[in-house]
Parts: C-alpha cells; structure tokens; sequence
C-alpha cells in the first residue's frame, strides 16, 4: 500500500501516471502547468528525486520532440519511470 501523502487519493496507487497527474492536479486544485509540475515533484522526491533533474529532463525531451507542453505529454514522457515506481513498491 501507497504511504500517505497529501496526494494520496486512494489505497493503492493509480495503474498509470495519467490518473496519477489527473488525481494530483484535483488535490491541488491546479490546472496542469510549471506551478503544478514543481508541486507535484516536491511532493513525491520517491518518483522524481530530490532535485530538478527529472522536470529539467523533461524540458529537454520536449525541446528535442517539438511537443507542446500539456499533461498528455507529460504522462508519456513520466510513464515508464511511474511503473518502475510501482514495482519497486510492490
């Protein structure tokens, strides 16, 4: 089981990180974007490490991709590292 956070919506934690992110922005009351980003990173250190390095990565992957910034983009771009994060609790 998940430890609490102040994220934590539910018992277990969400199959995918697009429920995860869709989950976070409700409690935060965010709409998606850098503020929320940072929270949601700040919040969680476990997933995204305790610097800037993985919303820095992300940055980069979207400047390399031509993407747009949108939550879409940014749960493909969280995902693999999501499912890792729910192994390792497992």
């Amino acid at each position: 089981m998940a430890s609490p956070t102040p994220l934590t919506l539910h018992a277990s934690r969400p199959p995918s990180f697009r429920f995860f992110l869709q989950d976070a922005l409700h409690v935060l009351g965010l709409p998606y974007g850098p503020q929320a980003r940072e929270r949601i990173a700040r919040r969680h250190p476990e997933l995204f490490g305790h610097s800037n390095s993985t919303l820095r990565g992300y940055a980069r992957w979207l400047a390399r991709a031509d993407i747009p910034d949108t939550s879409d983009a940014f749960a493909q771009f969280m995902e693999e590292r999501y499912q890792r994060w729910l192994s390792d609790a497992a």
